[in-house]
């Protein structure tokens, strides 16, 4: 899956994804909510040239297109404290990427989510694939790399309820497999208890450190 990047858009009030999706020529990409067209430096991650794109907009599924931009526009910022949603029109289909970042590296990690859902509004079909890296590296080097794919006939009205529960669950499935890791992987790996069955008490050996201590110190 394409690593999707937000950018402002030239003289717009306006961000947009750059994707393979509203790629209109090399270098040059469409933001179909401002129809406007503007070219993209990658080495330097910067936009500009902008001019108005009106002429590369698909009357055909610009209604469809333009509903489901602002209902998960709502739903992103809903449900994602960092998100990012562009949906464009592309080969006779709609098509809706999300995405959100969270980088924390003084936190010693890093996580990034990635959806892309395609629906064509002549079959109903809706087809779509989240991806979640998660980096974790105090001490260590923790990984999580997860996708999951979906493909559904749904109304073109119930597109953003169809993202919503499949996303929800997916991210769900994550949750429950972390806490079967720690009930029943780890606990595969190590004794809870030791070889003797017993409880070490700690605080008792402790104080028998301690009293050690104490005494040395006397017979000094």
């Amino acid at each position: 899956m394409q690593q999707f990047l937000a950018v402002e858009v030239p003289e717009q009030r306006s961000s947009v994804l750059i994707t393979p999706y509203n790629q209109v020529e090399e270098g040059r990409y469409l933001d179909p909510n401002t129809r406007t067209v503007f070219r993209f430096d990658h080495l330097r991650r910067e936009a500009s040239d902008a001019q108005d794109g009106s002429d590369l907009v698909v009357a055909e599924t610009e209604e469809l297109r333009a509903a489901l931009q602002k209902s998960l526009s709502s739903y992103v910022a809903s449900h994602y404290s960092s998100g990012t949603v562009s949906v464009f029109s592309h080969e006779g289909s709609v098509v809706s990427c999300i995405v959100s970042n969270r980088f924390s590296p003084n936190n010693y990690w890093n996580g990034s989510w990635r959806s892309v859902w395609s629906f064509n509004p002549e079959s109903g079909q809706l087809n779509g694939s989240t991806k979640v890296r998660v980096h974790y590296f105090e001490e260590g080097n923790v990984q999580l790399d997860t996708q999951s794919d979906f493909a559904a006939d749904v109304e073109a009205g119930r597109v953003k309820d169809a993202i919503a529960k499949f996303e929800g669950e997916f991210q769900q499935g994550i949750n429950d497999g972390y806490v079967m890791l720690a009930e029943r992987t780890f606990r595969g790996l190590r004794r809870t208890l030791p070889v003797t069955r017993n409880k070490i008490d700690w605080e008792k050996i402790a104080n028998y450190k301690i009293g050690g201590e104490l005494a040395n110190a006397d017979n000094n």
